[in-house]
This record gives C-alpha cells, sequence and structure tokens, in this order.
C-alpha cells in the first residue's frame, strides 16, 4: 500500500487523496471509498491502556482471575471491574501561573512569576492593586523578569549549599529504600506465582507497597534469567 495522506476541503464537500511516493493527486468519490483502505491493527487505545493491566504485569495470573477472565481482554476486564484509574481523580489546583486567576502570594518567585503571565497575556494591568499604564509594560516585564531570574538562582544556590553540606556532614535523613531479603523475596514470589498467597499477603510478609513489591519482582526475575 502506497503512503498517502486525506485532505478534505474547507466545504467539506470534496475529498482529495494525495499520494506522497507518487505526489499525484486524486479525487474521491465518498468517504467510504477512501477510508475503508485504513485500518489500525494491534493499537490498543490510550483510555483502555492506563486502565486494564499490563501483559507482562507480575501478578496478572491474579488480576485476571478475580475477573473471571482466562486471558486479558481489556474491554471485558473494564466491563467485569470497578477498578479505579488515579489519573480519573486528578486534580489541578491554581497556583497564580497556570489558569491565571491573579498574584501569586505563594513566594517572591511565584509572584514575580505570575507578574509575568500577567503581562505576558496583555490584560489590563494590576499588580497588588496598582494599575499600571499599557506603556509600563515593557518595563515591568524586565524588572520582573530580573527578579525572577535572581531569586531562582538564589534558590537553586541555596540548594546545592545544602545538598554538599548534608553530604559533608553525613546528616541526610532522606527516605531510605527498604530491605527485603532475598531468599524471602525469591519464596514470596513462588507462593504468589503458585496462587498460596495473596498480593495483600506479599506486601504484608515484605512491607512493601504494592508497586514496590512489583518492581523488587520484576528484578528478581530478571535476574534469575
Amino acid at each position: 500500500m502506497n503512503p498517502t495522506s486525506i485532505y478534505l476541503s474547507p466545504t467539506m464537500m470534496s475529498l482529495t487523496v494525495w499520494n506522497i511516493s507518487t505526489g499525484e493527486a486524486s479525487p474521491a468519490s465518498t468517504c467510504q471509498n477512501v477510508l475503508s483502505q485504513y485500518y489500525r491493527v494491534g493499537m490498543i487505545p490510550v483510555f483502555m491502556r492506563e486502565r486494564t493491566p499490563s501483559a507482562n504485569r507480575v501478578n496478572l495470573a491474579e488480576e485476571l482471575q478475580k475477573a473471571n477472565l482466562t486471558y486479558l481482554n481489556r474491554l471485558e476486564w473494564l466491563i467485569r471491574t470497578d477498578t479505579v484509574y488515579t489519573g480519573d481523580k486528578l486534580v489541578v489546583q491554581e497556583s497564580g501561573f497556570n489558569n491565571f486567576s491573579g498574584i501569586s502570594t505563594r513566594s517572591a518567585q511565584w509572584h514575580a512569576l505570575s507578574a509575568l503571565q500577567l503581562l505576558g497575556m496583555r490584560s489590563p494591568i494590576v499588580i497588588d492593586g496598582i494599575a499600571f499604564a499599557d506603556s509600563d509594560r515593557t518595563t515591568l516585564i524586565k524588572a520582573f523578569l530580573i527578579e525572577y531570574e535572581f531569586l531562582s538562582t538564589k534558590r537553586k544556590t541555596n540548594q546545592r549549599e545544602g545538598q554538599l553540606l548534608a553530604k559533608e556532614t553525613a546528616s541526610y535523613a532522606g527516605r531510605k529504600p527498604i530491605s527485603v531479603p532475598l531468599p524471602l523475596l525469591a519464596e514470596v514470589k513462588k507462593n504468589l506465582n503458585n496462587g498460596h498467597i495473596t498480593i495483600a499477603q506479599a506486601m504484608q510478609l515484605t512491607k512493601l507497597s504494592r508497586t514496590t513489591l512489583y518492581r523488587r519482582l520484576k528484578k528478581l526475575e530478571q535476574s534469575q534469567n
């Protein structure tokens, strides 16, 4: 099949098929004549892929058993289960930068950033209750840009200095990975595969979260191959 692209005229009354290989264009009498030649095979819609188990999931057999399925049928799995996709509950809050609603008071850096957005939107200039003329816009942009760059550089410098000091004094108290003995992890993997324990029980035995447990099991499996 030669690569082609379809052009729909502005009046939406005629279709033209453009053959990229030959550089020739030809009219198409109906949509059906054109579209019947093109279809997608083996492409999983993003909406379904994000809300169904992946084919290489460690506990895929357990998930399919819960849904009373013998193989991964993504549409059927969505119908039979009530699992909630985390992205469906994503909430985006206004921060004074995206979805501009006012000058941010979170910090001096955010204050300068939200002021720059206001100035860039060509909206009436009112900053901290003070109105400015449009002729002041360029000067204000330069001033707030200098302030933002200064504050951003200062924050990054303080951050680097803090990291270096923590390394020198060995005072870093960040989150440490939970240690799980390999024999215990191997035993848990074996029992999961045999259906002797559930993923919830495996989490209790290893003290790991579901995501971390899957990652550790996958890493163990790769090391054994």
